[in-house]
């Protein structure tokens, strides 16, 4: 027995060897073949770093042009972060411009006054504007003419009172009668220069005078 396993121990050592010999001659061929194909992607990239002309492979050759490229990219955006920005285009002057008329109808209610101090604080950040408040009142009323006067706007103060027939009835829709119209045309014909204000600037403009009529209701917000 305890020769029957030495000489089964003798023969796997035997096949261990040579399989490895055999591992070894192939190894020693596929160096063979590879050490030509370095030699050659060695010739390669020194000839591409000489700029010289080279017998390369195509991959080689196309990722040398993408190389390249990426480099003539990179350039071109390291030019443009260098270049100074171009100077902002200075506003016109505020005396060249034309006027905007806002005109703005306006009725009591219980948030009459906070939507319209709203309105006039947007107002105020707009240059060459003129403020044309109508009111919807038989005359002119303390909060709207304190409103306007600490408003330090350029205003006209208007007053015209909605006829009955005109006016909503309690429970009826809001697309019954328009709403605003006599307060919208009593402004046009201040512009008109047929007068009637109340307070604020009380002489039309002039006729000629370059100008923009924007129709601005209190309710809404603006910016």
């Amino acid at each position: 027995m305890k020769l029957k396993l030495k000489n089964v121990f003798l023969a796997y050592f035997l096949v261990s060897i040579a399989g490895l010999l055999y591992a070894l001659v192939q190894l020693a061929k596929g160096m063979d073949r590879t050490l030509p194909l370095m030699q050659r992607f060695r010739d390669s990239a020194t000839a591409l770093s000489s700029g010289q002309p080279c017998d390369c492979l195509p991959p080689l050759r196309a990722a040398a042009e993408q190389l390249r490229q990426k480099d003539l990219r990179i350039s071109q955006l390291q030019a443009e972060l260098r270049r100074p920005p171009p100077a902002p285009a200075q506003p016109p002057e505020p005396e060249a411009l034309p006027t905007i008329y806002v005109v703005t109808p306006t009725y009591a209610r219980l948030v009459q006054k906070a939507e319209l101090v709203r309105l006039s604080q947007t107002l105020s950040l707009v240059p060459r504007l003129h403020w044309l408040l109508v009111e919807d009142a038989e005359g002119p009323t303390p909060l709207v003419s304190g409103l306007l006067a600490a408003s330090g706007l350029l205003f006209t103060h208007l007053v015209v009172l909605t006829p009955k027939a005109q006016r909503l009835r309690e429970g009826e829709p809001g697309w019954v009668h328009p709403r605003g119209v006599e307060q919208r045309n009593k402004a046009l014909d201040w512009l008109r220069g047929r007068g009637g204000a109340v307070g604020g600037e009380k002489d039309p403009p002039p006729p000629g005078t370059q100008g923009v009529v924007y129709f601005a209701d209190d309710d809404n917000t603006y910016s």
